[in-house]
């Protein structure tokens, strides 16, 4: 290829058309459990229900509704992902390496939002959600306490008591909240695969008898749980219109070039550099509609 100026435009604008294709064919699963906002700050403020409302006969004067609310300020961070070509490789017509590579490159920034949201259920064990407490933890409600975080390894029983806590929620004035009434997602690591398959995934059971759970949730394996988060696992009700997590985005994904054979890195490294540019955040809304458990017990 000539490296006149025409030509290294020309080969931007492809490969970023080739990049954010890539990116839109990837599917995330971050939009199963995270509430996605848009901000036009720097910082996006929410409000948090501690209740939820609910419908009476009207008698009388209508009934006001006090519901505690809790402001969430959600600061965005500066994200960035950049990648080379050389530049021999470009004057060499090797475009299909390049392609390829900048497709791999698509796939990898498009699975980060993935691994935010993965990051905040890994974190919710010790880190505050809207409520104080911790995400993961002991929430007070009204006269009572609830538990919507365990160390149970994976079990059939232990999928079984973690689905019907969770199912028992109520409001503090005893109103059942009912969540986790449609099929909720069983995210899991790889190591823990087959065992959330066997429990709600196939119909017969290895002793012969048909699956009482079987379909009771969807699994979902999480590429980060691995490692010393391998016995990690969570059941999220992701099928209601609030989310347990949020997902903020400030700006679309801006695409960055340098190919200007005169500039300073250009002439440095004698390779091309593009890269994509985002601000976003993440944060914790409502502990009542996930539950995990490190599967640290026994």
């Amino acid at each position: 290829m000539l490296l006149n100026r025409e030509n290294l435009n020309a080969l931007s604008r492809s490969l970023r058309a080739l990049v954010f294709q890539a990116r839109e064919e990837y599917r995330p699963f971050w939009n199963r459990i995270a509430l996605e906002s848009r901000t036009e700050g720097r910082v996006g403020v929410y409000t948090w229900l501690e209740d939820f409302p609910t419908m009476r006969e009207w008698k009388g004067e209508r009934q006001v509704q006090n519901l505690s609310l809790k402001t969430i300020n959600l600061e965005n961070a500066d994200w960035e992902m950049t990648f080379a070509i050389a530049r021999k490789d470009v004057e060499d017509d090797l475009l299909d390496q390049v392609g390829a590579n900048a497709r791999e490159y698509a796939f990898r920034w498009a699975q980060h939002d993935d691994y935010l949201v993965t990051q905040l259920l890994l974190k919710g064990f010790s880190a505050q959600g809207p409520d104080g407490a911790n995400f993961f933890g002991t929430h007070r409600v009204g006269k009572k306490n609830y538990q919507n975080a365990g160390t149970n390894p994976l079990t059939r029983e232990s999928f079984r008591a973690a689905l019907a806590g969770m199912r028992s929620l109520q409001d503090s004035r005893g109103y059942p909240l009912g969540f986790f009434l449609d099929r909720p997602l069983l995210i899991v690591g790889p190591q823990l695969a087959p065992t959330a398959t066997e429990i709600v995934g196939v119909q017969t059971l290895p002793s012969g008898g048909a699956n009482p759970d079987y379909g009771a949730a969807e699994v979902v394996v999480n590429p980060w749980l691995v490692d010393s988060y391998a016995s990690y696992w969570f059941l999220v009700d992701g099928s209601r219109p609030i989310k347990p997590l949020i997902l903020q985005r400030r700006m679309d994904p801006e695409w960055v070039a340098k190919t200007d054979p005169e500039d300073d890195h250009v002439f440095r490294h004698n390779e091309f550099v593009f890269g994509v540019y985002e601000r976003k955040a993440v944060g914790y809304l409502y502990w009542q509609l996930a539950y995990g458990s490190t599967g640290a017990g026994s």
